[in-house]
């Protein structure tokens, strides 16, 4: 690819639409003799794998393990490199200060079940500003647009929940609100091991009780299923749809603010 402005940010977008997380690394400044100048960019994967080029050699192998390690923790940071052969075995001896940003696809939810707490959960979580909206259902009346207005996207899939589905990554909140006790079922066996951020599951401490019971003798076992949120939400009373809506909701806002303070934590320690 070419190294130029446009390349680098079509491709930033092009890696978020299709849910990746990554790190872009700039050179911000430079002192003395340095392999390029500021505002060369690299896009650095998980895996260790990078697009574009910010010099090559063993400043930039520095440079992708700082980007993976910055993957963890999530937090923006400068990092100053001494190009020398004392410090990474560089004969330019310049100074090349960094610039490194995670990026990762937007928080999603998951709304499997178009009835009426998931088009209440839709409405409500449009408002929030919070999340993207995936509403999906086995029934085409329950999976239209006109029904979940507020929805990013809405879903007509197959019986089994399989056709059409996006993938489920670390930025997902998957809810299973089916009208369908089989079919609930179905979805804790397809995502209980999955790396959703949160799962939830619609129904009475009667209801989880049953599923814990029938989900063992299934081969899931009671720890594997401690990680589903069951019965869903915060225990707040009502039981109207709007008011179930708030509940679920303020348990996913809960999960995910958690998350994000658990990688904060971790990044102080590891800067300490």
């Amino acid at each position: 690819m070419k190294l130029d402005p446009v390349s680098v940010h079509r491709r930033i977008t092009e890696l978020l639409d299709q849910r990746r997380q990554f790190v872009l690394a700039t050179i911000v400044e430079t002192k003395g003799s340095c392999p390029q100048k500021p505002g060369a960019k690299i896009l650095i994967h998980p895996d260790g794998s990078f697009e574009f080029t910010i010099g090559g050699g063993t400043f930039e192998a520095e440079v992708i393990r700082d980007g993976q390690a910055l993957l963890a923790s999530g937090v923006e940071q400068n990092r100053e490199y001494k190009l020398t052969k004392q410090d990474i075995g560089m004969y330019c001896q310049g100074l090349v200060k960094v610039f490194f940003e995670k990026y990762a696809p937007a928080a999603r939810i998951l709304i499997f079940g178009g009835g009426h707490v998931g088009q209440a959960i839709a409405r409500v979580a449009a408002a929030t500003h919070l999340f993207s909206t995936t509403v999906v259902d086995d029934r085409e009346e329950y999976a239209k647009k006109t029904r979940h207005p507020e929805a990013d996207q809405t879903i007509l899939t197959d019986r089994t929940f399989t056709v059409g589905i996006p993938p489920v990554d670390s930025e997902t909140y998957v809810l299973i609100l089916t009208r369908c006790h089989a079919t609930d079922k179905l979805l804790v066996h397809k995502y209980v091991d999955s790396p959703a951020a949160y799962i939830g599951l619609i129904g009475s401490e009667a209801k989880v009780r049953q599923f814990a019971r029938e989900l063992e003798e299934e081969g899931i076992s009671a720890a594997r299923f401690e990680r589903i949120h069951a019965p869903i939400g915060i225990p707040i009373g009502g039981k109207n749809p709007a008011e179930i809506a708030v509940s679920i909701l303020a348990q996913v806002i809960q999960v995910k603010n958690a998350k994000n303070v658990s990688d904060e934590s971790r990044q102080y320690r590891i800067m300490s």
